[in-house]
């Protein structure tokens, strides 16, 4: 019976440090074939002429979830007007979805069809759609429309719409997109410097790196675009989570939707620029996040071994993988661990030493990505401070304290 145990807490520890080494090099592998081949994938963010295109050819609806945007809604709905593609080819609608500030007046001064919602629990993006596609069906004006959901402290480029409609407008296209974003505040504060060059990390690394291998692109909420009819579907979902991204990839990934990533239409959007903001932020992105994985992590794992499918497989590792922070002090423990018991190390503590070397190397290629200054580098440092505090975030959510809240973190855009 006592061998018994001890050979079940081996496995138990053999099978820990294969979950965080798998996570580790699932994460840097993205970076290593970036930096091999950058130069070909950098090309695939440059926009290009396309023989015999014709601007106009599909029929967009942006649709704009704002709770409480009154500050940033005009900045976007001004971008909305420069957009260089045919007025009468795509339709603004904003949800204003229990807004007790300017909202909708914001939206109405600017001339856009809003849609005024209020209940009396508190709400979220996902439903605040749902609500938009059951008041206006969205393929009222274009019978075979592209929904993009566009959130309201971003601004568009003004080749947006025509960018997209290069790529849904060639044969056998994807019929669900995700744009290129980037942060539009960058050098507000360390803050915004951080999360600038995650999402840089992100479009680049991530997504360029997919669409130069072929493979689906992951959806990251403000920014993606569909067929019309696979929004209905999508909206219509009971989710588990706020991470609404994710419980639609796991959808399109079930029912083999292929998901395309288009970088030349760009845009971008403000980030929180102060420690209490994005610590309230991080919370609820956790709190949705360790959702999903519970939810359609261990399943969609299992769901892709059995199928033998790439793409369940890749959603796995992307569900499945810990935080950046998580994974980092991980590496720290593990490799101390690997030095102290050996016997009982799957890999060389050296291999943990190489990993910790890589993360910072990967955060260092996010501030190179997004031209910072070299005193921004120092920042890096920070991520033992992040470690802790997303720790101890993810035990308060474990604990059933987590936040999951549609809420302004903004306090510029709050009622005063």
């Amino acid at each position: 019976m006592y061998q018994a145990l001890i050979t079940t807490l081996l496995i138990f520890w053999y099978v820990v440090q294969a979950y965080f080494l798998g996570s580790c090099l699932y994460l840097i592998s993205s970076a290593g074939i970036f930096l091999l081949f950058h130069n070909k994938i950098k090309r695939l963010f440059i926009s290009r002429e396309q023989a015999g295109y014709t601007p106009g050819s599909t029929a967009f609806v942006l649709l704009i979830p704002a709770h409480n945007e009154e500050r940033l809604l005009p900045k976007l709905l001004a971008s909305v007007q420069q957009l260089k593609y045919p007025a009468h080819r795509f339709r603004t609608v904003v949800i204003a979805d229990n807004c007790t500030d300017k909202t909708v007046l914001m939206a109405k001064t600017a001339g856009v069809f809003c849609l005024e919602r209020h209940t009396q629990r508190p709400s979220d993006k996902a439903q605040a759609l749902r609500f938009a596609i059951e008041q206006l069906p969205v393929q009222a004006p274009f019978p075979a429309a592209v929904v993009c959901i566009i959130d309201a402290d971003c601004v568009l480029d003004a080749d947006y719409l025509l960018e997209l409609d290069k790529m849904y407008s060639q044969p056998g296209a994807p019929p669900v997109v995700q744009s290129y974003r980037s942060v539009g505040n960058t050098f507000d504060s360390d803050v915004t410097v951080l999360d600038a060059a995650a999402e840089a990390l992100r479009q680049w690394v991530q997504l360029g790196t997919r669409k130069w291998l072929g493979q689906n692109a992951f959806l990251f909420g403000l920014g993606c675009s569909m067929r019309a009819t696979v929004f209905a579907e999508l909206a219509a979902l009971p989710l588990a989570s706020l991470a609404e991204d994710k419980e639609w990839k796991v959808y399109l990934t079930a029912k083999n939707v292929r998901v395309g990533y288009c970088p030349t239409a760009r845009l971008s959007y403000e980030v929180v620029t102060d420690a209490k903001a994005f610590r309230k932020q991080r919370n609820r992105w956790l709190a949705g996040y360790y959702r999903s994985l519970k939810t359609h992590g261990i399943s969609m794992l299992l769901r892709g071994v059995k199928a033998g499918s790439p793409a369940q497989l890749d959603l796995a590792g992307d569900l499945l993988q810990p935080p950046r922070s998580i994974l980092l002090l991980a590496a720290v423990v593990l490799g101390l661990l690997a030095f102290g018991f050996d016997q009982f190390a799957l890999v060389s503590g050296w291999v943990w030493v190489g990993i910790i070397g890589a993360f910072g190397l990967y955060g260092a290629l996010g501030l190179r990505l997004i031209r910072a200054q070299p005193r921004y580098y120092l920042l890096l440092f920070s991520c033992f401070k992040l470690m802790g505090a997303v720790v101890k975030s993810t035990i308060a959510i474990m604990l059933g304290r987590g936040v999951e809240a549609w809420d302004a973190t903004r306090p510029e855009s709050r009622k005063t």
